[in-house]
């Protein structure tokens, strides 16, 4: 973390609770390593994709998306595209009301109505005061209040990436990350990392890890990461992530995410 974000995390830290700080990032490298603040932390992924570590869980978090992070979540943010722009809202709910949805990391999609009502409170400048414009505050703290009711929470993508507590699986976690174009297969697997057949496929389910489970969701989040990146064709895309015919490309997109790869294009 540099020191430009260590200052503004420190602001965010002393923002009054009456206060709605805006940040908006330009089309910047996005790469965040561990902090917590007692803010609220709702991040729009205007454009690009991103990665939210929290605990030892990973969850991706597509283009047009929202991630729901509630205060005090020590979280780590960064993202595997070229550029990504964001637009992120810090501001202090009170969670004690009964509403469980304000208290768990969520991912939610962004319809027209979520993404006007983002983009014109967004407009508003770096922050909105209660003091200052009491009814702008009072309906900006109202939707993001409802934001969880009104926006549809992407269940799928809670399906994310566990991060091992076996230091040996690492290296081959980031091995399958790198060649995810490669015909992935657990023999060639054991052999390149000097195990046995038995004891990676041992390795890796005592982590609970499914290892074609694993390796297609890789696959399938960096397909959606070269949607955002734009330039490449369905076709292209489906063969740079590994799968052999757009067919099978197709068919596990669906069973991952619960749509086509175009549908899903769409619903961006």
């Amino acid at each position: 973390m540099n020191q430009e974000q260590e200052s503004y995390i420190s602001l965010i830290n002393r923002t009054s609770r009456e206060t709605i700080r805006i940040k908006k990032t330009g089309w910047e490298e996005i790469n965040l390593s561990g902090h917590t603040h007692g803010q609220y932390q709702i991040v729009y992924t205007l454009s690009g994709t991103l990665h939210v570590q929290i605990g030892s869980t990973n969850y991706f978090v597509p283009e047009k998306h929202i991630a729901w992070i509630p205060g005090c979540t020590e979280h780590k943010l960064c993202s595997n595209n070229r550029q990504t722009s964001l637009v992120i809202f810090y501001l202090s709910l009170d969670s004690d009301g009964g509403d469980e949805a304000l208290k768990d990391f969520s991912i939610y999609h962004t319809d027209s109505f979520v993404a006007e009502n983002l983009k014109f409170i967004a407009s508003k400048g770096t922050e909105i005061n209660r003091e200052d414009t009491p009814d702008l505050y009072a309906f900006a703290l109202g939707f993001f209040r409802l934001l969880p009711s009104i926006s549809q929470n992407m269940g799928f993508l809670l399906k994310t990436l566990t991060i091992p507590n076996d230091a040996r699986l690492h290296p081959i976690l980031a091995y399958l990350q790198e060649h995810l174009q490669e015909n992935l297969k657990m023999p060639q697997l054991a052999e390149h990392f000097g195990f046995s057949v038995r004891n990676l496929s041992r390795l890796f389910n005592e982590s609970g890890i499914r290892f074609s489970y694993y390796v297609n969701n890789l696959r399938i989040m960096r397909a959606i990461e070269l949607f955002a990146d734009g330039g490449k064709t369905m076709q292209q895309i489906a063969y740079e992530v590994g799968f052999t015919t757009p067919n099978n490309f197709n068919r596990v997109f669906r069973q991952i995410t619960g749509m086509s790869p175009n549908a899903f294009m769409k619903n961006d």
